[in-house]
């Protein structure tokens, strides 16, 4: 059961205990006593603390937040009303799918950004740093994400193997730029192997081939596993537009 429904159960509990107290400890004001009828008491007490510390952390955002607050403070004094508005609160609580889907949502990303440390590893030869890499880091750069590129993300000291085995695990993304320079280098086919063994096995996007200054029959001939997966040919589109093509990827990924 995801976090969400459990927050949906506890409001539903919430609901079943109170309907229970409205019995339990209903008091009836004595003849006589121009007092109204109230509802108080022990379990009364906690369903309201209950509720209150519910409302601290999972409900900030909700627009009933505030209300469910002052009635948690206020309901010693409020006779039945208390009750009866929590109680309000809680069926429109149960019942609000909008929220619940907003919550499920955010904790998805936040689930993958615990996991992921990278929106997107580019995997290059060094060859074509210069000459097309680069540029298409910086057009990336403008999108204001997470990008594991060995030039910037290691540092002196680093063992640079590690850094790029565990850059490629915790990817979201990988834009491979594949042209003759990436041919036949030891540690561009590594990282190609390593992503081709991730997306199989786990059956999600995770490579986006770029050919660069290759055609799509070289590309077959060397890499035939690649060759199924559609790529964009650097020759037709500007670094700028495969950065927001990117950016369209990215976000179905985190919509899901």
């Amino acid at each position: 059961m995801s976090n969400t429904n459990n927050f949906i159960a506890q409001v539903n509990d919430f609901i079943s205990q109170g309907e229970k107290i409205m019995k339990e400890e209903y008091h009836v004001t004595t003849p006589g006593l121009i007092m109204p009828d109230s509802i108080g008491g022990p379990k009364s007490d906690q369903w309201f603390n209950e509720i209150n510390i519910f409302n601290s952390r999972t409900l900030i955002n909700h627009p009933l937040h505030n209300q469910i607050d002052e009635v948690c403070k206020n309901h010693k004094y409020s006779w039945t009303t208390a009750h009866e508005d929590m109680m309000g609160y809680l069926k429109a609580l149960a019942s609000d799918d909008v929220f619940w889907r907003e919550i499920e949502a955010e904790a998805s990303a936040e689930g993958r950004k615990s996991v992921m440390s990278y929106d997107v590893f580019i995997s290059h030869a060094n060859a074509d740093k210069i000459e097309y890499v680069d540029q298409l880091k910086q057009s990336l750069d403008r999108l204001s994400i997470s990008i594991f590129y060995d030039k910037d993300t290691l540092k002196w000291g680093d063992n640079w193997k590690e850094m790029i085995l565990k850059g490629i695990k915790q990817a979201e993304f990988a834009i491979i730029v594949i042209s003759e320079n990436f041919f036949g280098r030891e540690w561009t086919e590594k990282e190609l192997n390593e992503l081709l063994n991730r997306q199989n096995s786990n059956g999600q996007k995770i490579i986006l081939p770029i050919l660069h200054k290759i055609t799509l029959s070289q590309l077959t001939e060397k890499y035939p596993a690649v060759a199924d997966i559609q790529a964009l040919d650097s020759a037709k589109y500007t670094c700028d537009e495969i950065a927001v093509k990117f950016a369209g990827e990215l976000i179905k990924r985190l919509k899901t």
